[in-house]
């Protein structure tokens, strides 16, 4: 009887704890539920899940669709896609509807890199690339020069020779024609024998023309010509020939890096006035 009884207390005891456990597991999953709550029912929301349930609940429910996107062409004059029942929309308002068909939009990541061209207005031509700006070449312009070099014979007699050269213009003709004289015969020139007898290393420093008479300053290189005597005739002849050319020059003024020298070289060649064709 005693027995009877011990187990008997036992056996309501474990089912008591057996209770108490479950209790226990209930009260925590509710817990746990209500914490969550909030987590639980954006996940219901982008699962679709309530949409399904409240399509459900409706005769003849069916699933919802996803909605189909149009990507719009520049200029192609395509209407965005209209929603798919079953995502909001009222079946029976779009049942009736024409449905608007066109490619998938495809993710960003699968797209081919391209560059939208705006479409060019009525009568025009598109543009396919960027215009490219036309270069201005500066504009050369030339005058024609006479100039004068030598000619040495077989017998060592020096004839003047007068050569027209065509040259680039710049703010003094005179200056030019000087220029073009000082650097010597061309290829051409050289081929028919004409030399020149002004000194290697002559500069003209200055040139300036005062009633009829041109100042003609070179630098020490004119003093020294290594042919004597007539090598200084002879560049002072090629000098003032060429300046003499031009119409407004009568005479010409020979200066030695700014100055008035008496003689050219050690010769004795005066040049302490002003000479003129005449002189020679």
């Amino acid at each position: 009887m005693a027995g009877r009884s011990s187990a008997s207390r036992k056996k309501r005891g474990s089912g008591q704890i057996g209770c108490l456990i479950w209790i226990i597991a209930f009260c925590t999953v509710f817990i746990l539920f209500f914490m969550n709550w909030g987590r639980i029912k954006a996940t219901f929301e982008e699962t679709g899940f309530n949409a399904v349930v409240d399509q459900n609940r409706k005769p003849g429910g069916k699933p919802p669709l996803a909605p189909v996107t149009v990507e719009e062409e520049p200029g192609s004059g395509a209407k965005p896609a209209e929603p798919v029942p079953g995502n909001g929309a009222d079946p029976d308002a779009s049942a009736n509807r024409p449905t608007e068909t066109g490619p998938v939009a495809k993710p960003a990541s699968e797209r081919p890199a391209e560059h939208p061209v705006s479409p060019a207005p009525a009568g025009e031509k598109p543009v396919t690339g960027p215009a490219t700006p036309t270069e201005s070449k500066p504009v050369v312009t030339t005058r024609v020069a006479v100039l004068f070099f030598v000619r040495i014979d077989d017998d060592g007699v020096i004839s003047r020779q007068e050569v027209k050269r065509t040259v680039q213009a710049g703010d003094s003709p005179l200056t030019d024609a000087l220029g073009a004289l000082l650097k010597g015969p061309n290829e051409e020139e050289l081929r028919k024998g004409l030399i020149t007898l002004i000194p290697q290393g002559t500069k003209l420093l200055s040139a300036r023309i005062r009633d009829g008479t041109a100042y003609l300053n070179f630098n020490e290189a004119f003093m020294y010509n290594k042919y004597g005597i007539e090598g200084y005739a002879g560049q002072l002849r090629q000098v003032i020939y060429s300046a003499t050319d031009f119409s407004t020059v009568r005479d010409v003024q020979i200066l030695i890096e700014g100055r008035t020298v008496d003689y050219l070289g050690g010769e004795g060649v005066y040049i302490g006035r002003p000479l003129s064709r005449s002189s020679f």
